[in-house]
């Protein structure tokens, strides 16, 4: 009997430490998350791709995984790249509806692909503005999931 126990505790104490792990893995991702907001905007760092040279277009896709709309009025999403000495504006998107949303890894979630200025060299951080269209924005918020070359 006290050999199964002892089996049985170990079996125990090895589905205690996976769960402990995937909980703290699952944290993670969650942290990893963006968040831009009126306040504050979200600096995301681009995946590289392995198939992207200086010498192609490129196109940035911004993976947005939640928004939480405003009360006082509609936003939207400003996108900047370093061009140079200064930022860049490569495109502005909105969420539609303005209905607060969260997908989950990648189910449900927008994307929207911006083309890179040949002018810019490839940059490695996209930055994400809030800007509100109709009243001061406040309350609103992304979630940028990731952003990648396409």
């Amino acid at each position: 009997m006290p050999k199964k126990r002892a089996i049985g505790f170990a079996i125990r104490t090895v589905f205690l430490a996976l769960a402990v792990l995937l909980a703290i893995e699952m944290a993670a991702a969650e942290d990893n998350d963006l968040r831009a907001s009126v306040k504050a905007p979200a600096r995301v760092a681009i995946a590289p791709s392995r198939d992207l040279s200086q010498n192609t277009s490129a196109r940035i896709v911004i993976t947005v995984t939640g928004f939480m709309p405003s009360p006082s009025g509609p936003v939207e999403a400003v996108v900047l790249i370093p061009c140079g000495p200064e930022q860049r504006e490569i495109g502005r998107f909105g969420i539609f509806p303005q209905q607060p949303f969260t997908a989950g890894r990648n189910a449900n979630a927008q994307r929207f692909g911006f083309a890179v200025p040949d002018a810019c060299k490839i940059p490695s951080q996209v930055t994400i503005r809030v800007e509100p269209s109709a009243g001061d924005g406040s309350g609103a918020e992304l979630v940028i999931g990731r952003a990648e070359y396409e």
